[in-house]
């Protein structure tokens, strides 16, 4: 069985409940039929008539055909009288002799053709052919259904729902106007919808239109299809999912509420690409129109605007008391619907272009950050060989890139005011705007990793938190994201235990851990954040490895594993890999932000102290008793061997009394301890002797730490601003502020809080030390070749060096793990000492 289902009176194979087949074709045109109207009857019996005799004269020519369909064909007609072109629809000529046949295709010629609205077809003229077939005229439509529309391969994407509704509005419109001419359709459905080359809209098939007793047509019409003529009563007429349930009962009063419904299933198709009502067989498909609640259209279609979703459900109401019956009212509704959709449309033009400014701004802001990094990378480079008592003159051109920089960070920040105004604005417009809150999200993203990467805990969170209201889901997920962490060793089979660093009393601190495995370690989950991983082998020095777990990110990471005999007594390993250096907005002179590769090294737990550099003065002595001489420890402005002196015994000794002054001082470090304050008033050149030496006696190279193994070694990974985390107290390492009282030198590792995640100690405080290179304007390699100055002869002033670490008499700024210190190499300072390093490489 099809889903149509018909009257009696349709052609032979045509579905249909009633009388059959035979019995409705054998009907005879009599006057009990054509009642009441009796002129009507002789105009329909005259038209019977023609058809059987002789024909008329001819006046059209006919051409191609243009569709075919149960009951006859259109073909492409030339009028002769009109001079136009034409749709001839044309009665098959074995149905001539069948009565209903015929009442039903002059009714609906009549019926169309005073149905004078611009979505009705019109037609032109009714009639009898040459060869005794019934046909009219009409205008030529091109055959372009609804349904193919919403069957396109590319589906409903096609058109555009604004552009489907334009579509129904008209269909609606134009069942408003034949309901108040009293017709109603009986078969609405896609079909039956035809789409002209320029937005013409046409509502055809009006062969089964049910005209009502109070209907407006003129007597021919309305007595040609009077109710009683045409329908049994009981017999459902219309097609099987567009028919309401009274349709499908056949109820005798059927009038337009049943056209409405059908109207719903097609807003419902339009709005979902599929039908309410539908099943396996036409059984099914009564049955679920008849009992069944159709599912809301969202549920089929999310984006289903809920006006339309309503106004949909209000037509396929069951009870017509209770549908929403007026054709009229609906596309009022759906006009209303479009008219909110202008606007919004307006509204969501209007955030997209005020969504565009924004990304302009944030763009100009993004740029702008990255020119004030490179002009402040100028200044300093600028600036770097100017010495502070030099001249006005030299300093300007530093200055004016300094001030650049300060305009550009003005500059950047009205930027970011701009777009963040913008994207507010645009957010009036259209609150629920996908994309505005996705680009807002984007920007106040960048924005909470800048500030992530700067440590600036408070500007992430309010950014972080800026993303959350925003997102869409994206950055959010990334917000909430673990990370990936796998970790093999060269020697495998080594424990990893993962200690995550807290804050507590503003030190960052390890938790009791936990064992993740033996290596390899493959793809274990951690919370975002610092961590220090311990690898553990017997017969190798335990590893520390500090790890910043990123959201989101995967970590994998190779870690060197080495004996206590290859590292060194009093070295400690720093495994090489990653490491943020720089960027650090309140230290002197800092490098720029940058994430560098170190390979591995050790590197001395303390600063060389003046026991262990004495022994050096002593055995060299023993060679060379000048160039001792030179090396031993003096301040710059104070005679020869000013902090050293020899013992009873004739050993060199610090002077503890011009070292320590004061009661409390010498509290503090006594005469015995005075040996391992760490060692200060000694050039570089004395520093790289020294570390000659100790690779002489040890048979291995021990050298002065590069800038960036120092940085390392005392910053981890996560680029903390100082060895135990962000935070200061000068209670943490020995610096100006340490003690009550003028301050004074002490012994190493004094105070324990000044340790970093690899275990060096006194890195922000005790003596600032001397390293092997300036990164980015000298190399160690290049450093090293230039020569010393001979005894007794004046240091050249434009050899420069650098020394990091913080100093027992510096300000907290000099204890912030980015600073640096320039100084022409022989300088010769209270504060001013050593540390070694030794290049490791595991072995195969």
């Amino acid at each position: 069985m099809t889903d149509r289902m018909a009257d009696p009176n349709e052609v032979a194979g045509d579905v249909r409940l009633g009388l059959t087949d035979t019995a409705w074709a054998n009907v005879p045109l009599d006057d009990t039929l054509l009642a009441p109207a009796a002129q009507s009857a002789k105009r329909d019996a005259e038209l019977h008539a023609a058809a059987t005799k002789a024909p008329p004269a001819l006046r059209y020519v006919l051409g191609d055909v243009l569709g075919v369909g149960g009951m006859g064909e259109v073909t492409m007609a030339l009028d002769r009288e009109t001079g136009r072109t034409l749709a001839l629809k044309t009665l098959r000529v074995e149905l001539a002799a069948n009565a209903m046949a015929v009442r039903r295709f002059v009714t609906e010629a009549r019926v169309t053709a005073q149905l004078e609205h611009p979505a009705v077809v019109p037609v032109y003229d009714l009639g009898v052919l040459p060869d005794r077939r019934l046909y009219y005229t009409m205008r030529i439509v091109r055959q372009r259904s609804l349904r193919s529309v919403l069957e396109h391969p590319s589906g409903r994407e096609d058109w555009p729902l604004a552009r489907l509704c334009t579509v129904f509005i008209q269909v609606c419109r134009a069942i408003a106007y034949a309901h108040s001419r009293g017709v109603v359709h009986r078969d609405l459905k896609p079909e039956n919808i035809l789409l002209g080359d320029f937005g013409e809209v046409y509502v055809a098939d009006w062969g089964i239109a049910k005209v009502l007793g109070n209907a407006e047509l003129t007597p021919s019409v309305a007595a040609g299809t009077a109710d009683s003529s045409l329908t049994a009563v009981g017999a459902a007429i219309g097609t099987l999912g567009y028919m309401a349930p009274e349709q499908i009962r056949g109820e005798a009063d059927l009038d337009g509420a049943a056209d409405v419904f059908a109207l719903g299933v097609i807003l419902y198709e339009l709005l979902t690409r599929s039908r309410p009502f539908d099943g396996p067989t036409a059984a099914a498909i009564v049955l679920a129109t008849s009992h069944q609640e159709p599912s809301a259209p969202r549920f089929r279609e999310p984006s289903c605007p809920a006006e339309l979703e309503e106004l949909c459900l209000s037509m396929l109401v069951k009870d017509r008391k209770h549908r929403l019956t007026d054709a009229g009212r609906v596309a009022d509704a759906v006009e209303l619907f479009l008219e909110g959709s202008k606007e919004r449309a307006r509204r969501r033009e209007q955030a997209e272009s005020l969504a565009g400014e924004a990304v302009e701004h944030s763009e100009r802001h993004r740029k702008l950050g990255e020119e004030q990094d490179v002009i402040r990378s100028r200044a300093r480079d600028a600036l770097k060989h100017i010495k502070t008592w030099d001249p006005v003159e030299k300093k300007r051109p530093g200055w004016a890139l300094e001030d650049r920089a300060r305009e550009i960070d003005k500059e950047e920040a009205r930027e970011l005011a701009h777009a963040s105004e913008r994207f507010a604005q645009a957010l009036g417009y259209d609150r629920e705007s996908e994309l505005v809150r996705r680009r807002m999200a984007e920007l106040y993203w960048n924005q909470a990793d800048r500030c992530e990467r700067r440590r600036d805990e408070p500007g992430q969170i309010y950014y972080e938190e800026l993303v959350r209201e925003y997102d869409d889901g994206t950055y959010v997920a990334k917000l909430t994201a673990k990370a990936t962490l796998s970790v093999d060793s060269h020697v495998r089979g080594a424990d990893v235990i993962a200690h995550r660093l807290g804050e507590r009393d503003r030190i960052l601190r390890p938790d009791a851990g936990q064992l993740l495995g033996t290596t390899p370690v493959v793809d274990v989950t951690l919370e975002p954040g610092s961590w220090l991983l311990v690898l553990r082998k017997a017969g190798y020095r335990d590893v520390r490895y500090p790890v910043l777990a990123r959201r989101g990110e995967r970590f994998e990471a190779t870690v060197n594993l080495y004996t206590d005999e290859e590292i060194g007594d009093g070295m400690v390993y720093v495994p090489g890999g990653s490491s943020l250096v720089g960027g650090d907005p309140e230290a002197f002179e800092p490098l720029p932000r940058q994430m560098v590769e170190v390979p591995d090294f050790a590197i001395g737990r303390f600063q060389v102290t003046f026991a262990e550099y004495l022994e050096f003065v002593a055995d060299l002595e023993l060679r060379d008793e000048a160039w001792a001489m030179k090396r031993l420890p003096r301040a710059m402005d104070t005679g020869e061997g000013a902090f050293a002196e020899r013992d009873s015994e004739g050993r060199w000794v610090p002077r503890w009394d011009i070292l320590v002054e004061g009661e409390k001082a010498r509290e503090l470090c006594r005469r015995e301890e005075a040996g391992s304050v760490p060692v200060c008033c000694v050039d570089w050149f004395d520093a790289v002797a020294f570390c000659r030496w100790r690779s002489e006696r040890e048979g291995r190279t021990v050298r002065l730490p590069t800038e960036l193994e120092w940085e390392k070694a005392a910053r981890g990974v996560d680029g903390r601003w100082f060895p135990w985390g962000d935070r200061f107290d000068p209670s943490f390492s020995k610096m100006r502020e340490s003690r009550p009282g003028f301050g004074q030198p002490e012994p190493v590792g004094t105070f324990p809080t000044d340790e970093s995640p690899y275990g060096v100690r006194d890195l922000a405080g005790g003596m600032r030390t001397w390293v092997g290179d300036l990164v980015g304007e000298l190399t160690a390699e290049r450093a090293l070749l230039e020569p010393e100055p001979l005894p007794g002869q004046p240091f050249d002033q434009n050899q420069m060096r650098l020394s990091r670490n913080g100093a027992w008499n510096n300000l907290p700024n000099w204890c912030r793990s980015a600073s640096r210190l320039r100084h022409v190499a022989g300088s010769r300072l209270t504060g001013l000492g050593m540390r070694v390093a030794r290049t490791l490489s595991p072995r195969s």
